[in-house]
């Protein structure tokens, strides 16, 4: 039902009716970043990462609550980064973030803990960090009149946001998400945002928030929030490094504003045949055969420099498969499921139920993560103890490869927008210019159509030309601080096509497109201890630097 509060009302009837099912609740996992800076010029940011568990609490009277477990964070902006990964001791049990009519409250489950610590503790940032995100983990408020333009509004009167007055209006929505521009006033803090939310349940998919704070006790600030479900597949490198993501805009602009995109050139270095026959796969597509990056798994269990619980790191080498050369040019990107951590005998280690924090690994030879790093796809229980994970020697990973095999190709003359792909169409710019726009697909997709395309004459013979592809990246980063600019959401971005940008000297007749079939196919990536690939010397040294004796130093 819909009630006052728009769609609210009906999630939290939803939500107190699976309760008593909720130990079958698979947890969501999303990601909080909150950056504060103080308002003054060229003020140092101060942000704040965690990635942290969201499922049904228990319930209470008059209250609806979420138990919000932090599983991994970090504060990249301290000079000296405490957490550095670590769950501090005093969030193991998370908290809960109470929901109800007349507001929301986040409160931490062990208050004895809290208690104790003193006001400098490193733990007291993520508790900020986490009751600031509970303006996006709240469910979504959408109007009665489901349709664009339309709005509503919702003021909270107790909770940690007394006096906190929202209005949501929808920006976009198709059959089962809505985008919504949201203003945000109360006495001390004011500002704008977007949001996508499930249409059926209110469920919040990804929230922007800049927020304009004053209070009695601190000078003004300003809090940039950003909130996403993992399970939509953002690509957080570009969220979070902004001046990475400037400079690949800036890169692309230049490309295309430039000959032989703006204009044609009188170089012809500028312009080169397509590298790949027709009919043969391009070169970062995966073949069903594809294998040999998958006998170079290897994980490493490493010291901490603090000698706290070691750290894990996975990668690939082709050294460890006894390879030798330079590194091997495949790419391979697994789309998880489930990840089981298993001892020498190869049982699963006591403890350690992984949590997929990315679902989405890339993985290329001689590449490395650790689990501090962002990129990292899992991670353990905050309490599992260190001799459990010394005796790890297999991380054993299950999931899907998207693999390609050749379709077709496809001639179209010049004019024609339509393809054999669905999801593909042309842009004819200019005698010179054409471009092909193709739709991502989304997650839910598990076998699809992709398409490529080489320019021709009006003999049907390939004409050298120039090729760039741009994508969501050319949306970001934008600038916070007015509604009219605030970046998209990575929901909105996911959704806009992929561009291939064609130009060539001479005149264009048409293009030879050339169609691939892609299908998830499951795999297995098994990655084994990497000292039990190397030689004795090569090991000694390894855990000279690594190993369980380094580590008490």
């Amino acid at each position: 039902m819909i009630g006052p509060y728009g769609i609210a009302t009906g999630l939290c009837l939803w939500m107190t009716a699976g309760l008593a099912n909720a130990a079958d609740v698979t947890p969501r996992v999303v990601f909080i970043a909150h950056t504060v800076l103080d308002a003054v010029p060229d003020a140092v940011p101060s942000r704040h990462w965690s990635y942290a568990t969201v499922s049904p609490g228990t319930p209470a009277r008059d209250d609806t609550p979420l138990r919000v477990r932090p599983v991994w964070t970090r504060a990249p902006d301290r000079h000296i980064d405490e957490m550095a990964g670590r769950v501090p001791p005093a969030a193991y049990a998370g908290f809960d973030l109470q929901l109800q009519r007349e507001g929301v409250a986040l409160r931490p489950v062990d208050t004895a803990a809290w208690r104790s610590l003193p006001p400098d503790d490193p733990a007291t940032s993520l508790l900020a960090s986490t009751r600031m995100a509970a303006l996006a983990l709240r469910p979504g408020m959408l109007p009665p009149a489901l349709r664009v333009g339309s709005h509503a509004t919702r003021q909270d009167s107790s909770g940690d946001f007394a006096g906190l007055r929202q209005t949501s209006r929808i920006r976009s929505l198709d059959a089962t998400v809505a985008v919504l521009d949201l203003e945000i006033v109360s006495a001390g803090l004011r500002g704008h945002g977007r949001q996508a939310v499930r249409i059926d349940d209110g469920v919040p998919l990804e929230t922007r928030l800049y927020l304009e704070r004053t209070t009695d006790s601190t000078g003004p600030d300003v809090q940039r929030l950003h909130v996403i479900d993992m399970a939509t597949e953002p690509a957080l490198d570009l969220e979070l490094e902004a001046d990475l993501a400037q400079a690949s805009i800036d890169s692309a602009r230049a490309i295309l504003d430039a000959p032989p995109f703006s204009a044609p050139s009188d170089d012809p270095a500028q312009y080169a045949p397509h590298p790949t026959p027709e009919g043969a796969l391009e070169s970062w597509m995966a073949s069903a055969d594809d294998a040999a990056l998958e006998t170079m798994l290897v994980v490493g269990v490493q010291r901490s420099p603090d000698g706290d619980r070691p750290h894990l790191a996975i990668g690939a080498d082709g050294r460890a498969a006894g390879r030798s050369g330079p590194p091997i040019a495949d790419f391979l990107s697994l789309r998880l499921r489930t990840v089981t951590l298993l001892d020498a005998a190869g049982q699963p280690l006591a403890g350690t139920d992984a949590t997929i924090v990315q679902p989405t690994l890339p993985m290329a030879d001689r590449q490395r993560i650790v689990d501090t790093q962002l990129a990292f796809p899992f991670q353990l229980p905050p309490d599992v103890p260190a001799d459990t994970l010394w005796a790890l020697d297999t991380v054993r990973m299950t999931g899907e490869v998207d693999v390609y095999r050749w379709d077709r190709a496809e001639t179209v003359r010049r004019g024609t927008s339509q393809t054999h792909n669905r999801d593909a169409r042309i842009e004819w710019i200019s005698p010179h210019r054409v471009a092909l726009l193709q739709d991502h697909p989304t997650p839910a997709h598990r076998d699809g159509l992709w398409t490529t395309a080489v320019p021709i004459d009006a003999d049907g013979h390939e004409i050298p030309s120039a090729q760039v592809i741009t994508g969501r990246t050319l949306d970001a980063p934008g600038d916070w601080r007015t509604p009219a600019t605030l970046p998209p959401l990575a929901f909105e971005s996911g959704r806009m096509p992929q561009r291939l940008d064609i130009a060539t000297a001479t005149p264009l007749a048409g293009l030879r497109l050339r169609h691939y079939r892609w299908r998830a196919e499951p795999r297995t990536w098994t990655f084994h201890d990497i000292r039990t690939r190397m030689p004795a010397a090569e090991r000694a040294e390894y855990e000279r630097q690594f190993g369980r004796n380094a580590s008490a130093r």
